[in-house]
């Protein structure tokens, strides 16, 4: 049986299982009959005490709906064990989280007629770069290191080659850290692939695990997201941000789905974007120029707090540039839209207030909310 084209929320025949429990579920499926390829060295992560199972198929070859699989496999264990059921979920797919260029309303509210999210929301060359407001002091986040899950930074396309758009994202919100930050040192992972800036949850979260174990960073910047039409979070993410350190305060994009007049690729604007949505994490949403929020950012009571994300400009790609079906010459800098950058500037905000040893990251964000210098977001009941 063919397999059917790749669904936008998850890796269709994969499953990411507890390792306690892991020997159980195998034996399930070993009894309904359902195949596996053998276990790589990166399918297994102790430090986050996950494996993953991958290209599950029926015993003749047929392709597993996962979901499905998943609840048989909880209605085995159930059954069989007196009612317990195994840590085990899908393997998500987590997008950039880019706004749409926002178009002004007869409400002067900044709002879009189409909203994306995660995806689309193509940014425009700028004439004036200066746009972007004076630097911070060039000390400012000395010693702090920022961590980055993200598309690559910097790339260097080949000669000729003109890429896509969505690859200049880590590009992008390093610009706007480094900005308010100029001499912290960000350590990136560049897991978002591809011309759509996508990545599996499970490289997302074991790049997590690098970045505060291994580069020890002060700050993790999330400017990512994905959903499930369970409302909970992707276990393997949230298994991620419950085994961080205490002291790595993590910040992410609140998503820019709040616009969406209903259900549409798995989320409607109701729907928690996570990362950012984890309790674990320091949710952003956008505001423009004039402190107003834009349709498209999630209005939702897990959001913490506001930062510019509209129209904001910062570094991107010295060339030709794919924008959909068009083409645009950026020099270096560009405008752009999304919760992406309204997290950056946080972080980057953060990074300058915090002094290893001294100031923590949590305490320069407090400082920042007495100061009013970072907007909270207004909790309504």
């Amino acid at each position: 049986m063919a397999r059917s084209q790749e669904p936008s929320s998850h890796r269709p025949y994969e499953l990411v299982v507890d390792l306690q429990h892991r020997p159980v579920v195998e034996q399930m499926l070993d009894d309904l009959g359902v195949q596996r390829s053998a276990p790589q060295e990166d399918d297994v992560d102790e430090r986050l005490g996950l494996a993953r199972l991958r290209d599950l198929t029926e015993a003749e070859g047929a392709a597993v709906e996962v979901g499905e699989l998943i609840a048989l496999l909880r209605q085995r264990a159930a059954r069989d064990r007196d009612g317990w059921q195994p840590l085990l979920g899908r393997n998500r797919i987590a997008h950039a989280v880019i706004g749409d260029s926002p178009a002004v309303g007869s409400d002067g509210l900044v709002g879009v007629a189409s909203h994306k999210p995660m995806q689309g929301g193509e940014p425009a060359p700028v004439e004036n770069p200066e746009r972007r407001g004076p630097a911070a002091p060039e000390t400012a986040g000395s010693g702090v290191r920022i961590g980055l899950v993200d598309t690559a930074l910097h790339p260097e396309p080949a000669p000729g080659e003109r890429p896509a758009y969505r690859t200049g994202h880590a590009t992008f919100v390093a610009g706007l850290i480094r900005r308010q930050a100029p001499a912290a040192q960000i350590c990136a992972e560049a897991m978002l692939k591809g011309a759509e800036a996508r990545a599996e949850s499970w490289d997302i979260a074991r790049a997590m695990m690098r970045l505060a174990y291994g580069e020890k960073v002060h700050i993790l910047n999330l400017s990512l997201g994905s959903y499930t039409m369970a409302g909970g979070p992707p276990l393997v993410i949230s298994r991620a941000l419950e085994r961080l350190p205490a002291d790595v305060l993590v910040v992410a994009a609140a998503g820019n789905h709040g616009a969406l007049p209903y259900l549409k690729s798995g989320r409607t604007k109701d729907s928690g974007c996570w990362p950012a949505a984890h309790p674990r994490s320091i949710a952003v949403g956008a505001v423009d120029a004039e402190g107003r929020q834009p349709g498209w950012s999630a209005q939702l009571p897990w959001v913490n707090y506001l930062a510019p994300g509209v129209d904001v400009v910062s570094d991107y790609f010295d060339g030709d540039v794919e924008l959909g079906s068009t083409t645009a010459h950026f020099n270096g800098s560009a405008t752009w839209s999304g919760t992406s950058f309204a997290a950056a500037t946080v972080s980057g905000m953060v990074a300058a207030g915090t002094v290893p040893g001294t100031v923590s990251p949590q305490q320069a964000l407090a400082e920042l909310v007495k100061e009013n210098r970072v907007q909270t977001y207004p909790q309504r009941p």
